[in-house]
């Protein structure tokens, strides 16, 4: 499998301590636009919501009963899915339901977080209802997310952080995560580049052959959290089979504008 040495043009995210302080991590925020945290979700709670996920996509027939459940190896013969698809909403649907999968993203370690960003108490923190998973398969490499903002999609405050979580380890051959240091810095940027099939479809032009973008081999509890101006994408799934599950939240003030999506279901209300 890949590592990060091995990709061009990518480097290893800048580690941040979870005990600094507010002005510590305001300055690496603002550094790199992104905080990158080890370890920060103790394992046990990631593999306990990985095992709930990976039992619902096993029932769906989506995954090989040969194998370890906790493997996340797709079954022969398996079409991949994506969101935006009626069979993937109907799948998707359980795992929004499952509590473990809703509770998920009050973890009082990424509350602490969130609080210290946004200068309130872990309590005060408000996190959107909208939960959000991704379920992403190989062999499907047209529908990674593109370059883009989470506020293309989250308007109401600026002043939202989105947390990026795989549930499980997620080297780069499995996908993941990738962000444009600095870009925040840039303000809000209209998403006007069409991706043909991609989850999301809407992004912005980044010139691959000279950006250089941060990302890493994941391990279990990793956590990334970034502004709603940070762009950000998805990298492909390269294995041959298996399947990559990972949470995505987003954390504001109660004081803050909230748009009214974010408190409705994660993309099935319309399917």
């Amino acid at each position: 499998m890949l590592s990060v040495a091995e990709k061009k043009n990518y480097q290893p995210f800048i580690e941040t301590d979870p005990a600094s302080d507010v002005a510590t991590l305001e300055s690496s925020l603002h550094e790199n636009s992104y905080l990158f945290f080890r370890g920060l979700v103790p394992a046990e709670v990631i593999l306990e919501v990985r095992r709930s996920v990976l039992q619902v996509c096993l029932e769906a027939g989506w995954l090989d009963p040969d194998h370890d459940l906790m493997d996340a190896i797709i079954a022969p013969g398996v079409t991949p899915t994506q969101e935006g698809k009626p069979d993937y909403a109907n799948v998707y649907r359980k795992v929004l339901n499952l509590p473990n999968f809703h509770n998920f993203p009050d973890n009082p370690n990424l509350l602490h977080i969130a609080g210290k960003l946004l200068k309130i108490s872990s309590e005060e923190v408000l996190v959107h209802p909208r939960r959000i998973g991704r379920m992403t398969f190989p062999n499907n490499k047209g529908a990674t997310t593109p370059p883009h903002q989470d506020y293309f999609y989250i308007r109401g405050s600026v002043n939202t952080y989105s947390c990026w979580i795989p549930l499980g380890e997620c080297p780069v051959s499995l996908g993941g995560l990738a962000v444009l240091p600095g870009s925040h810095r840039g303000g809000y940027l209209e998403h006007t580049v069409k991706y043909q099939g991609a989850v999301g479809g809407v992004g912005l032009p980044v010139d691959e052959s000279t950006a250089t973008w941060h990302t890493t081999d994941f391990r279990l509890g990793d956590a990334l959290f970034f502004h709603s101006h940070s762009i950000h994408k998805a990298m492909p799934n390269l294995t041959d089979n298996v399947l990559r599950i990972s949470t995505d939240n987003r954390y504001q003030s109660p004081q803050d504008k909230i748009e009214p999506d974010a408190l409705l279901p994660h993309a099935v209300a319309n399917l």
